[in-house]
């Protein structure tokens, strides 16, 4: 009877505890599967295919290694740059428009956020057409530039309601003191706006890290392909040759790494960033 009236008082909570566990579950049995099987052999995986492994071999990682750590470096040096980048340009944006007054300031920085409701996929072919014709195929900066350009009108927005926020009167004691506009910048400007700083980095480096479809069509030459093209030839090719994703989940594994070490690098300040009502999510 006890349970029973506990089960009456506490009805709401109890179905919403159910339904966040069951989320829990979701979102977390394919991160469990992905690992265990990252440690089993090929006959292991086939015999006992939702268990632990019978023995945990680290066969598929040193193997996975020696496939993907050319395209590691590939999406490193791709990722890095472009995110900073980003950043650069963008907040250098946000600056004039929050510290000069020029002719139609407000028009055009509502041309520039207007192309946040373009969809990427509206201009592919534009795009490809433009790259080709700068003779940028088959080139990182084919794949650099354009998610540079493409991702100014979300850092420009994003920076420059952050950077509206800081008091005038702090910018006019700078000037006052013979701050020049780029020490401003420096050291007023992105100091008082990390959080949202390292927002833009974390969202730009996992956009970079994770992006498949331009890459592929940009990237004809396999000794300049990113992770995600190399993981996905990977694991047909591993499959078709053995029936197992072992080693292709360890290469999942691997690749995820580099996100890890970032988010939690900066997990704080991203997490300021989000509540600091910079964003409105």
């Amino acid at each position: 009877m006890a349970i029973m009236r506990y089960i009456k008082r506490y009805y709401v909570e109890i179905i919403v505890s159910i339904f966040i566990i069951a989320l829990l579950f979701l979102s977390f049995y394919p991160l469990y599967m992905l690992v265990i099987k990252s440690f089993k052999t090929i006959s292991d995986d086939q015999s006992n295919p939702f268990g632990f492994p019978k023995i945990w071999s680290l066969e598929n990682y040193e193997y996975a290694w020696i496939v993907i750590k050319p395209y590691m470096y590939n999406s490193l040096f791709i990722t890095i740059t472009q995110t900073v980048g980003i950043v650069l340009i963008g907040s250098f944006t946000a600056f004039a428009f929050v510290r000069f007054d020029f002719p139609y300031k407000n028009t055009i920085f509502y041309m520039i956020i207007s192309l946040l409701m373009i969809p990427g996929i509206v201009t592919l072919t534009s795009q490809y057409e433009l790259v080709n014709k700068l003779g940028l195929v088959n080139s990182h900066w084919g794949v650099i530039l354009p998610a540079i350009s493409g991702s100014i009108p979300f850092a420009t927005f994003l920076l420059r309601t952050s950077f509206s926020g800081v008091s005038s009167e702090l910018l006019d004691a700078a000037t006052i003191d013979g701050a020049s506009d780029f020490q401003i910048y420096r050291n007023v400007m992105i100091p008082i706006s990390k959080p949202i700083i390292w927002t833009l980095v974390i969202t730009s480096f996992i956009g970079g890290w994770n992006d498949y479809l331009w890459p592929s069509l940009v990237l004809l030459d396999e000794t300049l392909h990113t992770l995600p093209i190399a993981l996905v030839n990977f694991t047909t090719s591993y499959y078709g040759m053995t029936g197992g994703y072992g080693a292709p989940f360890a290469a999942y594994v691997i690749s995820s790494l580099p996100l890890l070490i970032v988010f939690l690098l900066a997990s704080k300040q991203f997490i300021a960033g989000l509540t600091s009502g910079s964003i409105k999510m």
